[in-house]
């Protein structure tokens, strides 16, 4: 069985066990739908993200999100807390500003001010599909 990287966090949230729970896992080359949603149901998450290397020009990563039942394709503290987890991890940087997640919804761009403990991380919610 191959390990990964795997972490629980809470987004906004000033403490631990505040805000909105949210698992990440950082490595998730080779993991088919099925797998992925097998670790989405055994987090017991609102969501879980799974990060891959991205596949579309412009993009600094690409994830895909799953709840416990099935495959989401946008929330925002999940795009919210990866892109935190993700520049954590040193597997993206902003350039002026910004990354763009590559995800089901499409490129979105997530602003980025400030580093560490002070950093802030916005997005805009993609239009409907």
């Amino acid at each position: 069985m191959t390990q990964r990287r795997y972490l629980q966090l809470d987004v906004f949230a000033d403490r631990p066990g505040a805000g909105n729970p949210l698992a990440v896992v950082l490595d998730a080359q080779g993991l088919d739908d099925a797998a992925m949603q097998a670790i989405a149901r055994w987090t017991r998450l609102p969501e879980t993200t799974f990060v891959f290397p991205p596949s579309q020009p412009g993009a600094s990563y690409r994830i895909r999100m799953f709840s416990p039942r099935r495959e989401v394709p946008f929330a925002g503290h999940p795009s919210v807390g990866t892109a935190c987890v993700v520049l954590e991890a040193g597997l993206a940087a902003p350039v002026d500003g910004r990354l763009v997640q590559e995800g089901v919804a499409g490129l979105l761009p997530l602003a980025v001010d400030g580093e560490g403990e002070a950093r802030t991380i916005a997005v805009r919610t993609p239009r409907a599909r």
